[in-house]
């Protein structure tokens, strides 16, 4: 089971600290993705998570993955079959449903966690709308960003259609969306990167705050024990109420991160690092 397998990879966790690394915060465990690919061609980009089952997503193959009990399956391949992929860019896992984000595809892909698929979604209004991010709020409304337009969309869950929700364009400053992440009471997060912003919404698209990071490079965001967060790529990590932290990953560098109830996972080239989020102070 992937549990032992997370036990089995608990004893870094007090190596790391034996070494007296000067980070803030360590991993309860670590687990090689070697273990996790089993000489299998899957390079992992993006990760999430639900109990005990990690759910990646390989860009160069087109291809989904998700490992429970000591095991790889696999799906993908790169076409437009409800089973393959044009351009797999995110992944959220939402009320048991894993979602992909096509962007080449213009759609997102739903499959329950045996990897069987459910349904697709067409993220279009009277012309497809090519996104590289999404989020669903508590309604199962579908929020997408395209760069192409600069604009955030909605699609209705009711009357599945997709209307703008904020346009970036009325706006005098150029932003450059990074990361859009929506809490548990529906308020919307969304980051800038390039100017080191984050924004929050509420449900009906009105603006809350804006909140400028001191964090190099953020590359994602959370609502994490009752406070915004952003992360960068070096897994510090930054609560918007100023106080500015480490997570423990070594040398590596953060390819991608999820947060899973009260765990926040760390993707790596090489390994996931698993945090109590719980503890992560502000």
């Amino acid at each position: 089971m992937l549990q032992k397998k997370i036990n089995k990879y608990c004893f870094t966790f007090f190596i790391l600290f034996h070494i007296g690394l000067s980070q803030d915060h360590f991993p309860i465990s670590i687990i090689p993705l070697s273990a996790v690919r089993e000489n299998r061609d899957f390079s992992p980009d993006l990760i999430a998570s639900h109990i005990n089952q990690l759910v990646f997503v390989d860009k160069k193959n087109h291809a989904i993955g998700i490992y429970s009990n000591d095991s790889l399956r696999i799906v993908g391949g790169y076409g437009s079959s409800e089973y393959s992929f044009m351009d797999p860019v995110d992944v959220i896992i939402d009320n048991l449903d894993i979602m992909i984000l096509d962007e080449s595809a213009g759609r997102v892909s739903k499959f329950d966690l045996n990897l069987n698929f459910v349904q697709l979604y067409n993220l279009k209004s009277n012309y497809p709308i090519y996104s590289k991010l999404f989020d669903i709020d508590s309604r199962r409304n579908i929020y997408f960003y395209s760069p192409e337009d600069d604009i955030l969309y909605r699609r209705n869950n009711s009357t599945q259609k997709s209307v703008k929700f904020i346009d970036y364009n009325l706006n005098s400053t150029s932003y450059c969306v990074s990361d859009i992440f929506i809490n548990t009471v529906d308020e919307i997060g969304v980051l800038f990167d390039c100017v080191g912003e984050l924004h929050t919404y509420s449900r009906s698209g009105r603006l809350h705050r804006k909140y400028k990071t001191d964090l190099k490079k953020p590359v994602k965001i959370f609502f994490l024990n009752d406070d915004w967060a952003v992360i960068n790529s070096n897994a510090d990590i930054e609560f918007l109420n100023g106080s500015v932290s480490s997570l423990s990953i070594g040398k590596e560098v953060l390819v991608d991160a999820y947060l899973d109830q009260n765990r926040l996972l760390i993707l790596t080239k090489t390994n996931i690092h698993i945090f109590d989020s719980s503890i992560i102070s502000k």
